[in-house]
């Protein structure tokens, strides 16, 4: 009896002593009570730093619009128009125009005075007249093609020069093709003397003296000549229309002995039927080049 009391003892001052010493505050049942800690919250991984958003492109500065046309130029070897002035440098500024753009209809764009033998009389901006004839920028012009009044008045104050731009740009075009077309026949033609006599109309081949000359016929034509126009490769000239056909001239052309003959002949061109003079260059048996008095090649 006496042991059982003494081993309650000791669990009591056991229990006693955890309750003072090991027991949580806010479990304890005998000593004062403390106050449950506050849970704590779960440890967090510091955020992510997020990448920095990309940096916007900056718009370049538009450039200054000073934008111009350009020529675009064309591949070695292929068609080069050629190099044909404008009207206004043909003409001299209107000053020289050959008799055959004559007679023509124009529109005045200012009064003129026109004179007959009993008197004179005005014809007003806005009627019509014929020019006759023009000499230093001036033209001659009378009311009607009958009429025997004459009057003078500047070609640039009628529609003298408009109407021949109009048709230049058509010459202009045509000429083009042209020469466009010769170049072809030209570049798919061999590069060798012409000797197919089939083409000339005298059945003779192509003939040279010593010296590479070309050999004239009796019609002063030449046979090589006639067989480069046969074959196409030279367009503008018919023989037919042939004024003269010039004798070979030895000359010195690109630094080489060439012989150059100078043919005559009559042509289309903006002021109508005209004779135009134009050279042959004849070299190494063969045409080096056809050109005008200008250095424009002969379509």
């Amino acid at each position: 009896m006496k042991s059982l009391l003494i081993t309650a003892l000791l669990l009591a001052a056991a229990f006693v002593a955890y309750d003072r010493f090991l027991a949580p505050p806010w479990e304890r049942m005998i000593f004062e009570k403390g106050p449950r800690p506050a849970p704590r919250a779960p440890a967090q991984s510091a955020p992510k730093a997020e990448p920095a958003p990309a940096a916007m492109p900056v718009a370049a500065p538009k450039p200054k619009d000073d934008w111009q046309p350009t020529v675009p130029k064309l591949p070695s070897g292929e068609f080069t128009p050629p190099a044909i002035p404008d009207v206004e440098t043909i003409t001299e500024n209107w000053t020289r125009i050959p008799p055959q753009a004559f007679p023509r209809a124009v529109v005045l764009k200012k009064e003129v005075e026109v004179k007959m033998s009993i008197g004179a009389s005005r014809l007003g901006a806005g009627a019509g007249a014929h020019a006759l004839a023009a000499s230093g920028g001036m033209l001659t012009i009378a009311p009607t093609e009958t009429s025997s009044a004459r009057g003078v008045i500047a070609v640039t104050d009628t529609d003298f020069p408009d109407q021949i731009r109009a048709s230049y740009a058509a010459w202009k075009e045509a000429r083009i093709e042209q020469a466009r077309k010769a170049w072809l026949i030209r570049k798919n033609t061999p590069d060798r003397p012409v000797t197919d006599k089939s083409t000339l109309p005298n059945g003779r081949g192509v003939a040279f003296e010593p010296g590479g000359k070309p050999v004239q016929n009796a019609d002063g034509s030449y046979n090589l000549l006639l067989a480069v126009i046969s074959a196409g490769q030279i367009s503008d000239v018919d023989p037919a229309k042939v004024v003269h056909w010039g004798r070979p001239e030895a000359r010195e052309v690109d630094g080489k002995p060439t012989w150059v003959i100078t043919v005559r002949y009559q042509t289309r061109t903006i002021f109508g039927l005209m004779e135009v003079d134009s050279h042959a260059h004849v070299r190494d048996g063969r045409l080096v080049r056809w050109v005008y008095d200008s250095g424009e090649p002969v379509p």
